[in-house]
């Protein structure tokens, strides 16, 4: 007989981990709690036609809801944070009324390959550096993983100053039917920028959240990596090759706050997982966990 894995279950036990490891408030988002939204525009490049038919990628400009977010747990964290794995979610509003979504962080790997290594890591963290030590110990390509995030340059000076990635890989489809693997980075048009470490301490706590209102508006270009043959596409937690093509897909460009989402009862919810025809996503393992992690999240916050 054939076992198959109860990824809700495992959900729920990786975010009782995640959450003594982020510390995490009941009636809130596990991780990804204290956030900024805005809104703006998509606007796709030629380019992006070529690589995939989704409804979005065709070049007529597109509303999106940006949402913004420390990773820590607590709504009240400082911004000025270090080590954390910031996030950058947009939600496509497409023109048959449907939505997609991206969310990407800014770490440039995750830190580990599957649903399982990565509750052993959290469960690992929450029973102090003992176990973490004993526990990278046995699995060296998760403390590989580590060391990249580590060696990533923190906090950001602003919002409209920082790269994201997806770490995951998609699959996009064009109107050929042609296929081509795909990872995914909002790349700041301004260039990265990162707080001076002797404001580290004295930065103001709101800093990154206030600060994008006098900074708009703030734009990303979505560019996409492309995978060449033999480049897997199911571990996370190992970055391609730096020569792979890069490909400018679009503009996404905040111009306000978005005054209409999470008000009066609403979830905004960014799933990575909700994808649209002409997108498609990997048999990374990790990838298809986040639809039951953040399924999770919603019915804890609600």
């Amino acid at each position: 007989m054939t076992t198959v894995r109860d990824d809700t279950a495992l959900a729920k036990a990786t975010l009782d981990e995640t959450s003594g490891v982020m510390g995490s408030v009941p009636g809130h988002r596990v991780t990804h709690t204290k956030g900024v939204l805005l809104t703006g525009t998509f606007t796709a490049t030629p380019e992006a036609s070529k690589l995939t038919r989704a409804a979005h990628m065709q070049g007529d400009p597109v509303r999106i809801t940006v949402r913004f977010s420390n990773g820590a747990g607590n709504p009240r964290c400082s911004d000025a944070a270090v080590n954390d794995p910031r996030g950058m979610a947009v939600k496509f509003y497409l023109p048959d009324g449907s939505e997609t979504d991206l969310a990407l962080q800014t770490w440039p790997v995750f830190p580990a390959a599957t649903p399982e290594e990565f509750h052993g890591l959290m469960k690992a963290q929450n029973s102090g550096p003992v176990t973490t030590e004993e526990f990278l110990a046995e699995h060296p390509h998760i403390k590989e993983a580590l060391d990249a995030i580590a060696a990533l340059g923190d906090p950001p000076l602003a919002w409209g100053r920082t790269a994201f990635n997806s770490m995951n890989a998609y699959k996009l489809v064009n109107a050929d039917g042609d296929e081509q693997y795909v990872r995914f980075r909002f790349e700041p048009v301004d260039g990265m920028a990162f707080l001076p470490q002797d404001q580290w301490e004295t930065a103001d706590n709101d800093y990154l959240m206030d600060g994008v209102f006098e900074q708009l508006p703030v734009r990303h270009r979505l560019l996409a990596q492309l995978a060449q043959d033999g480049d897997q596409t199911v571990d996370p937690s190992r970055a391609w090759p730096e020569d792979r093509e890069w490909v400018d897909l679009g503009l996404v460009k905040c111009t306000g706050p978005d005054t209409e989402r999470e008000q009066n009862g609403d979830v905004l919810v960014n799933d990575p997982t909700r994808v649209t025809d002409g997108i498609e996503m990997s048999d990374d393992p990790i990838l298809h966990f986040r639809y039951h992690v953040y399924a999770e999240s919603v019915r804890r916050r609600t």
